[in-house]
């Protein structure tokens, strides 16, 4: 029998950049690893509105074969995957293991009784910061534990390029709540505290349809300091961020928690200047790993820009708290805790 099944959104390639695809392949990709190819089959829920039957059949056939079964949904999908799996484990019994991906199920669960017992009846329920999974215990779900996001540990990529104009970025899908517009003026305004042009934004990721049009013209409108450099796969994410001086990260998305991008970012040693929204100040620890401001200051966070421009000791410093971020987070050190609680 095959030691766990993967369910989630799974590949590589432009569709397969949101969150809940970025963690399922890299989980998916470390239990292989770690098993063998072999020992681990993934239901692939990719477009699975267009193929319900298909999956249906995919997900029989994994419960059958495997000993674990972890899922992976995003926030629509939980509705249904958490209770299939849920019902279909009344027969089959299996350990079964809910991996959450973003912030937002404490808020979603309240509401939601039928939900809740299907969740409620996984053996494990993997929350990615330790507040969420209290939040979790208070609404009910007392199987929840904490399994922060992850990535491999990666070995010191280098020296940074510092030359002018210095590279930042945003690196998340595009819409205006991941902050894109806060970060266009964050380093317009350290610019201006500087006297002249240093930094350029690179933005990377998918853009949201619906915020197309606004983003074209805020791209036209900062042609000088900003430009759209197009989607990246999720393993060259951190080859991307080693040439950026930092990482802006000035998300007010409701359902933000762990983002992987600031996974990232410690695996490049890339400072992280964040909007201290929701989970992050769990994860960004200000003047160690990065910087934390005040929710949407954007004079506060150019202040923190320019400041990492100047003093080069803060810089390092930054880094090298990056760089012991990244370590904590390593891939081996945070799986173990979950497969050391499967058959």
């Amino acid at each position: 029998m095959k030691k766990t099944a993967i369910v989630g959104q799974y590949g590589q390639g432009p569709s397969y950049v949101t969150g809940q695809a970025v963690k399922t392949y890299f989980i998916a990709r470390w239990m292989m690893k770690r098993f063998g190819p072999e020992n681990v089959e993934i239901v692939n829920t990719y477009g699975w509105k267009k193929r319900p039957v298909g999956l249906m059949v995919s997900l029989v056939r994994a419960m059958l074969r495997c000993r674990n079964v972890i899922i992976l949904p995003a926030q629509h999908g939980v509705k249904v995957f958490a209770p299939l799996v849920a019902g279909l484990n009344r027969l089959f019994r299996r350990r079964t293991f809910y991996v959450v991906i973003g912030g937002w199920l404490a808020d979603t669960l309240k509401g939601d009784k039928r939900l809740k017992k299907a969740v409620a009846a996984f053996d494990g329920v993997c929350a990615e910061t330790e507040s969420l999974a209290e939040d979790l215990r208070r609404v009910g779900i007392q199987n929840a534990w904490y399994l922060p996001n992850c990535r491999d540990y990666a070995a010191d990529p280098g020296e940074k390029d510092m030359n002018e104009p210095v590279r930042v970025c945003t690196y998340s899908r595009v819409t205006q709540t991941k902050g894109i517009e806060d970060a266009a003026a964050i380093v317009k305004k350290a610019n201006a505290l500087l006297g002249k042009n240093v930094f350029f934004l690179e933005v990377y990721g998918g853009v949201a349809p619906e915020y197309k049009d606004a983003f074209d013209a805020l791209c036209r409108e900062n042609g000088d300091v900003m430009a759209y450099m197009g989607v990246k796969n999720a393993d060259e994410a951190v080859s991307t961020l080693k040439d950026q001086f930092a990482l802006l990260f000035p998300t007010y998305y409701e359902g933000e928690c762990f983002a992987g991008t600031v996974l990232d970012a410690f695996s490049s040693r890339t400072p992280i200047i964040a909007n201290d929204w929701k989970y992050n100040r769990e994860v960004v620890i200000d003047g160690e790993n990065g910087f934390l401001y005040p929710f949407r200051d954007t004079d506060a966070a150019a202040e923190r820009l320019a400041r990492l421009y100047r003093e080069k000791d803060t810089y390092r410093a930054i880094q090298a708290g990056c760089e012991q971020s990244a370590r904590r987070y390593d891939s081996d050190r945070v799986l173990e805790a979950l497969t050391s609680r499967m058959a």
